[in-house]
């Protein structure tokens, strides 16, 4: 009999939360560098190539475009191999797009970045992330998510710390430098992340494996043994795709992509065309995602104990509240308001709908399912950079703007309208708690 594949287990730790640790670090750097922290390289990367917004815009577009490409397959090679080597080979070509950036000089070379880019960083590695983390907990999914995803609640230091790094050293040196960062600290940490636990042994939430139980209490036996959890199960993607509640999930964060990838893309040159200082500018990013990291484990939490359909919504409609105030910036007062209540939303989000998705879903099929909706989301992320560049070079940011809040009114409403899914004669998956 082959010899069962062993994990490292510390002391009085269960392994998930280190891999929730491992993933909030790599969903810190991934989102600051390729997610926020583009828009520290916007301007200067358009006043050096002497290039239009929009012109600038199609390379997040094209990285979008890719995450809509791969973001299936990426999702299913997590769920069929593990998460492990998928997730270091990302962050190899996510790295090696930052190095070709660094070396710009035309249109195509810039665009083949951006293709890197997006095969290794944005949502391919939220993908891979959550799939991984969301394998290792049932009870305490939210929680695990919801420090997973504290990451790119820190990751506007990042950005913060590019705008410096731009202005002391040029873009080009500061995205060599972000490329070889990417090699040297999140290869190893994606070495960190383990297919279910099942594979080693263990069982979700870090409960004893039943081999351990004849040494607990009589009490603890009974809880272990009569208290189980039951996990809806779905044995196959394609008996989700065409439901209604699926479509509505997924209806919903393309919505939510809309608004959010516009909002990063432009996020600096926007506050600047309303009068800011850049480093002000980037200040009020690092406020942004600094906001959004007490909802991000909050949302989670929340999501344990309550309806997790109305806490999504709930941190939708704070996000949509944040996109109106946006449209009246207009001294740094109303701008902090805004980061504060548009981040707070927006990092809810995350935790929560992760959660409600493997709820709703189970953990069978996640990766492949959130690969797919990721990759439809992406097209809005494709879509919306550009048309706003285009719509801020012809008549400024406060009418482009208009155009990413009625998404987030939808997103909401979608969510609203989602009813729990049964598997019908699938078998469901009892997971002693």
């Amino acid at each position: 009999m082959a010899a069962r594949a062993r994990v490292p287990r510390p002391r009085g730790v269960f392994y998930g939360w280190w891999m929730a640790l491992s993933g909030l670090y790599l969903m810190f750097y991934t989102t600051g560098v390729s997610f926020f922290g583009f828009s520290a390289f916007f301007d200067s990367i358009r006043l050096d190539l002497s290039w239009t917004r929009a012109r600038v815009s199609l390379g997040p577009s094209i990285q979008a475009a890719q995450t809509a490409v791969l973001s299936p397959t990426i999702g299913y090679l997590t769920d069929r191999f593990g998460p492990r080597f998928v997730t270091a080979a990302a962050m190899f070509l996510g790295g090696l797009g930052f190095i070709v950036l660094s070396r710009v000089e035309s249109s195509w070379q810039y665009y083949v970045a951006f293709l890197l880019i997006g095969s290794g960083m944005g949502a391919t590695s939220y993908v891979m992330v959550a799939t991984a983390v969301s394998n290792w907990f049932l009870r305490n999914r939210g929680k695990a998510l919801g420090l997973t995803f504290m990451g790119p609640g820190f990751a506007g230091l990042i950005t913060a710390l590019l705008v410096v790094l731009i202005r002391e050293y040029g873009w080009r040196d500061t995205a060599l430098l972000t490329g070889i960062g990417t090699w040297v600290t999140c290869i190893p940490l994606a070495l960190v992340l383990r297919g279910p636990p099942e594979q080693y042994g263990l069982r979700l939430d870090g409960d004893p494996p039943l081999a351990d139980t004849d040494d607990l209490p009589a009490s603890r036996r009974r809880q272990n043994a009569a208290s189980p959890i039951v996990e809806e199960s779905f044995p196959s993607v394609r008996g989700v795709l065409l439901s209604r509640p699926y479509l509505l999930y997924v209806g919903a964060l393309s919505m939510q992509q809309v608004a959010i990838t516009a909002m990063v893309v432009h996020h600096i040159p926007a506050l600047v065309s309303y009068g800011f200082r850049e480093e002000i500018a980037g200040l009020m990013v690092v406020v942004f995602t600094v906001a959004s990291i007490p909802m991000r484990f909050f949302s989670g939490a929340l999501a344990d104990r309550f309806d997790k359909r109305l806490v999504v919504a709930a941190m939708l409609s704070l996000q949509l509240a944040g996109g109106v105030l946006f449209l009246f910036v207009a001294n740094i007062w109303v701008a902090l308001v805004f980061e504060i209540v548009y981040g707070s939303g927006w990092g809810g989000s995350n935790a929560a709908r992760l959660s409600l998705q493997g709820d709703y879903w189970g953990r069978g099929i996640f990766g492949s399912l959130m690969g797919l909706q990721v990759g439809a989301g992406a097209i809005g992320g494709l879509l919306s950079p550009v048309l706003v560049g285009w719509i801020a070079d012809d008549y400024g940011y406060r009418i482009a703007f208009v155009t990413v809040v009625i998404p987030l009114a939808l997103a909401v409403l979608m969510v609203l309208a989602m009813t729990r899914p049964r598997s019908g004669d699938a078998p469901t998956v009892r997971l002693a708690s």
